[in-house]
């Protein structure tokens, strides 16, 4: 069976014996040495970063690891005094006038990105699955923009919702049809070059999110 794109990153990471905080190689080279196109690689260091497993400072490069603090954003008292509620709040206001934003600035390539992520969330086969195409769906979104501070907050966001009272569990098969659905209308909108549309439908897809976990709780 052919290696995926992450499998043979791993590998190459594994043989230089590389470690958290040690930094991979320019995008060029890295292309180079692992024999993949540098849009293969785009998209396999977007999944990683999504997850928290690299991160990525401009001017700085591609490390291994969480982002250290001291490149992190000061946005220390979100991190640690938001409650899941404030999160939700705060998505709410912020990822409709990202998603408007991303409608003027997305490259074609940022756009079938997206297409990508809507199509692996419809075929999530449980939550963990989901979670990763989720999270880097929304950073995406944010790194179409090409707003440097905007994508520094994004990847805080993302950071925050991975966190276990704040993740939002989608473990109904139907649930996550239901979001994908919502996603590919996000991307629609997008290809569409319509921020009104883009921004209305990221906030019926967050509010639907948000009802949906209150309801769970009041379960």
């Amino acid at each position: 069976m052919e290696k995926s794109v992450l499998d043979t990153l791993f590998d190459y990471i594994a043989g230089h014996r590389l470690k958290d905080g040690d930094a991979l190689p320019p995008e060029r080279k890295l292309a180079e040495d692992l024999g993949v196109s540098r849009r293969e690689l785009r998209s396999a260091l977007a999944s990683l970063e999504a997850s928290g497993r690299i991160w990525r400072g401009v001017g700085r490069g591609t490390y291994l690891g969480a982002r250290p603090v001291k490149f992190a954003p000061t946005l220390r008292g979100l991190r640690a005094g938001a409650s899941p509620a404030d999160i939700a709040e705060m998505r709410l206001l912020f990822e409709p006038a990202l998603a408007a934003l991303a409608a003027t600035k997305a490259s074609g390539d940022d756009l079938q990105e997206l297409e990508k992520c809507a199509r692996k969330n419809a075929g999530s086969k449980n939550d963990d699955e989901w979670q990763q195409w989720d999270h880097r769906f929304h950073l995406l979104i944010g790194q179409a923009t090409r707003n440097p501070a905007l994508i520094a907050l994004m990847e805080v966001i993302n950071g925050m919702r991975v966190k276990p009272e704040v993740r939002e569990k989608t473990v109904a098969q139907e649930t996550r049809q239901y979001f994908a659905r919502q996603h590919q209308d996000i991307v629609d909108a997008l290809k569409a070059r319509d921020g009104e549309a883009a921004a209305r439908c990221m906030r019926e897809h967050l509010l639907s999110v948000e009802w949906r976990a209150s309801a769970k709780g009041a379960g």
